[in-house]
């Protein structure tokens, strides 16, 4: 009896280290030297929301994102100014372009403080730009799941 109990206990220890180390697939944000982690069990939806420092106007740049890659896919803006597209359609206040282009695993953006930029993941806001200029990162990775769930 004991010596089943014994490798009970240990059959259950080793699945959880398995289940510790196992990688998952996620969208790490990193701007500066802070870093969240989003899970990637679907498709997500990114969209980081910045005042241009041209225009000073409005920009909306969404993002499909899954364990595969960064997809462009709208990009809405208030006026075409310097550095903004000027073709797309006109909807609710902005102009859109749909797009549908691979980016690959990663991402960049350099702001300053005026950009003042927001970070949405399907609709709910989980970023403010903190009050200093950074870099910007989105990059999909691999990571032991205890790391993601440690917030590590």
């Amino acid at each position: 009896m004991k010596r089943h109990l014994y490798f009970l206990i240990l059959f259950g220890f080793t699945f959880l280290i398995f289940l510790a180390f196992r990688p998952v697939y996620v969208l790490e944000i990193r701007f500066n030297n802070h870093s969240i982690f989003i899970p990637l069990s679907t498709t997500i939806m990114l969209s980081v929301e910045y005042t241009h420092s041209v225009s000073l106007t409005k920009v909306v740049d969404v993002y499909l994102v899954n364990k595969s890659g960064i997809y462009a896919f709208e990009e809405r803006w208030e006026d075409s100014f310097a550095g903004q597209p000027v073709n797309g359609t006109f909807e609710n206040d902005l102009f859109v372009k749909k797009m549908n282009r691979s980016l690959g695993k990663k991402w960049e953006y350099w702001f300053i403080k005026l950009n003042n930029f927001k970070i949405w993941i399907d609709e709910k806001q989980i970023f403010d730009q903190p009050e200093e200029e950074g870099h910007l990162t989105f990059e999909i990775r691999q990571i032991p799941a205890f790391k993601l769930y440690a917030g590590w």
